[in-house]
C-alpha cells in the first residue's frame, strides 16, 4: 500500500464534520447551539461555511458545552480539531465540570475565573 492509499483508508473526520454530526444529533438548530455557546455568528458561519476552518481552543469547549457532550464525545471534538485536555489547572477545571455534569457556560465560567482567574 502506497502513501495516498494509506492515508485515504485511515482518513478521519474532519472537525466540522465531527461538529455538525454532533449537532445533528442533538436535534438543535445552529442558532441555538450558537448562542448558546456564546459565539458570535459570523464565527459560526465561518465555522459551517470553511471546511479546514479551526477555531481556538475555548471556542470548541464552548460549543462542547453547549452540546452537553459526555467526557468521551467531548475529547472526540477536540481531537478532531488537534486539541486535547492537558493537566493545566484550567483543563482540570474544564474536565471537573464535564465528570459532574456542569454544562452551564455561566458556572463553567465562575469556577474557571474563581480557580485560575480566566474565563472561556
Amino acid at each position: 500500500m502506497n502513501l495516498n492509499e494509506y492515508l485515504n483508508c485511515h482518513k478521519s473526520r474532519s472537525f466540522s464534520e465531527t461538529l455538525f454530526s454532533f449537532i445533528d444529533k442533538s436535534g438543535f438548530k445552529d442558532s441555538m447551539i450558537y448562542k448558546k455557546a456564546d459565539i458570535d455568528r459570523k464565527l459560526f458561519s465561518k465555522i459551517r461555511c470553511s471546511e479546514n476552518y479551526i477555531p481556538r481552543k475555548n471556542v470548541i469547549i464552548k460549543l462542547c458545552l453547549a452540546l452537553k457532550l459526555n467526557p468521551n464525545d467531548f475529547n472526540k471534538l477536540l481531537n478532531s480539531a488537534g486539541y486535547s485536555l492537558s493537566e493545566s489547572k484550567f483543563d482540570r477545571v474544564i474536565s471537573w465540570c464535564l465528570e459532574n455534569k456542569i454544562y452551564d457556560l455561566s458556572k463553567v465560567n465562575d469556577y474557571l475565573y474563581t480557580f485560575c482567574g480566566t474565563i472561556l
